[in-house]
Parts: structure tokens; C-alpha cells; sequence
């Protein structure tokens, strides 16, 4: 079993410090709309889907990201 521990700060009203126990993320957008998020593993591109709970989620690893450029 893993423990994952997080805090988000807000820089500002649409930008984001995501620090986890492995490094952080930096999160541009806003929760009505989408974040893009740019971590150590990639691009996420999240959006909202008005739905509680339900959102719509994209992953591109840096490694796929030097391929298709």
C-alpha cells in the first residue's frame, strides 16, 4: 500500500503549485474549464465534464511527447 501525500498552492487564480513527496506540477486553467499539467512524467490536459466527479483526462509521457515533434 502507497501513501501519497499533496499540497496544491495557488499562485494565482489560474495557476497552481502541486508539491507531492516526490517532486510537484505546476497546473494552468480552473476547475470550471481544465488544467493543463506540467509534471516530471509529462502534459496532463484535464476538463470538466459539469459532471460531479467525472472528468475527462489525457497523459502524454515526455518520451512520446519527443517522438511525435
Amino acid at each position: 500500500m502507497e501513501i501519497r501525500l499533496w499540497k496544491q498552492i495557488y499562485l494565482t487564480p489560474f495557476v497552481r503549485l502541486n508539491l507531492y513527496t516526490k517532486g510537484f506540477s505546476l497546473s494552468l486553467g480552473h476547475r470550471s474549464i481544465g488544467w493543463i499539467t506540467i509534471g516530471r512524467r509529462g502534459i496532463r490536459e484535464t476538463l470538466d465534464t459539469q459532471i460531479p466527479g467525472l472528468y475527462l483526462s489525457e497523459e502524454q509521457r515526455w518520451n512520446q511527447f519527443k517522438r511525435n515533434r
